[in-house]
């Protein structure tokens, strides 16, 4: 039953999530330095090689935005496949809901420290609505999917 619309929906959390770690979600530019922040990491694209605005944020620093991303689409994935099991959806749904909170707020809480690290102002990229998309499209997954539920529940009280 992979043609339902709450796979369809979940389908687009993993593409959201997927463009969300490719693309740049902010750039930064200061006076001096130019950063583009990606979950994964950040990048110098200052003209001086030797500036150290980037070297305090190492590809370490930006881990755990990247790996929360990955159990996000990792999450989604897996759920499309459990049909059978409508009400582990749900839960799986909730707690990708969790993860996708938790991860929009670090992603304003990192670029609020690379503001004030670097002294630059920072440009919001579209990656950043990514997230936000992705957190919809769960819960309109939710609501399919409760709605099956319901929907089966209801046939089952008729035999």
């Amino acid at each position: 039953m992979l043609q339902r619309i709450q796979s369809v929906f979940l389908f687009m959390v993993v593409v959201f999530g997927v463009l969300a770690l490719l693309l740049p979600i902010a750039t930064f530019t200061g006076e001096t330095n130019i950063l583009r922040f990606y979950l994964y990491a950040v990048e110098d694209l200052s003209p001086d090689p030797f500036g150290a605005a980037a070297s305090a944020f190492d590809r370490w620093f930006t881990l755990p935005l990247a790996i929360g991303q990955f159990v996000i689409i990792l999450i989604a994935f897996i759920t499309i496949f459990q049909y059978k099991r409508r009400m582990l959806q749900v839960r799986l749904n909730l707690l990708n809901t969790l993860l996708n909170v938790l991860l929009i707020g670090g992603i304003f809480y990192y670029v609020n420290l690379f503001e004030t690290a670097s002294e630059a102002t920072a440009d919001y990229r579209i990656a950043t609505i990514f997230p936000l998309l992705s957190l919809v499209m769960i819960f309109l997954a939710n609501h399919y999917i409760r709605k099956d539920e319901k929907l089966i529940r209801s046939a089952n009280r008729l035999r």
